[in-house]
């Protein structure tokens, strides 16, 4: 299990995002202070992050049942693809409306805002690296 290149892709997948869900997205600095936008301040994308953090850790463990982990990884990629998309609409959104009440208003975003898309790539190679496992594993039983 764990001597597999796409446990390491899952693994990091992961991570980068628990990271998402933990980091500021958004930082917003004017002349008052400083706001900081964070994935559970709208509990939708907490929650979709949440579940595409634990997802591809789940996926890890079901080593055994190949094709069950490659439909959880193309459920993550689903996942990922609705995490990146609603939280650049989001960030767009509230600096938006932020920069129309607010005179001033520097937006810097994070780079956490493209970890769904980076984990995109790594659920994909992670999905190669399974099949070429189960690809693997079928050739040994046609030489039996």
């Amino acid at each position: 299990m764990l001597q597999r290149i796409q446990t390491l892709y899952l693994l990091i997948a992961s991570v980068l995002m628990a990271l998402v869900t933990l980091l500021p997205m958004v930082t917003f600095t004017t002349a008052t202070g400083e706001e900081v936008l964070k994935a559970f301040d709208l509990i939708y994308i907490g929650a979709l992050l949440t579940i595409c953090t634990l997802l591809p850790f789940v996926t890890l463990w079901l080593f055994k049942n190949r094709w069950l982990q490659i439909r959880l990884c193309f459920a993550e990629l689903v996942l990922l693809v609705g995490a990146q998309i609603f939280t650049i609409v989001y960030s767009a959104r509230v600096t938006n409306g932020m920069r129309e009440s607010l005179t001033g208003l520097v937006a810097d975003k994070s780079i956490t805002i493209i970890f769904p898309a980076v984990a995109m790539v790594l659920v994909a190679l992670a999905i190669r690296g399974i099949i070429k496992d189960q690809q693997l594993i079928k050739s040994l039983d046609r030489i039996r």
